[in-house]
């Protein structure tokens, strides 16, 4: 006998509302399994700090400053606060 079929033996003795909660219960544990071995689109925190340090200072002088970009522009640079 496998598992489902000792499974369902035991269900059908049981209860309806035993036998929901039983379903309840397998109905979780495969949405568990089938989240896991789906490919995440978030990051941790951890993964976030190595990216952000992978990337830290790729720019490196290519990257104009805001000064340099309104310095072009026509722009006043705006002054430090007191």
């Amino acid at each position: 006998m496998t598992i489902a079929e000792q499974i369902y033996e035991l269900v059908k003795s049981l209860p309806q509302d035993q036998a929901s909660e039983i379903l309840t219960f397998a109905e979780s544990i495969r949405a568990k399994y089938l989240n896991a071995n789906q490919p995440s689109n978030t990051f941790t925190p951890q993964q976030w700090t190595e990216l952000v340090y992978s990337l830290a200072g790729s720019w490196g002088q290519d990257f104009p400053s805001l000064e340099d970009i309104r310095a072009n522009s026509g722009q006043d640079i705006p002054r430090e606060s007191l």
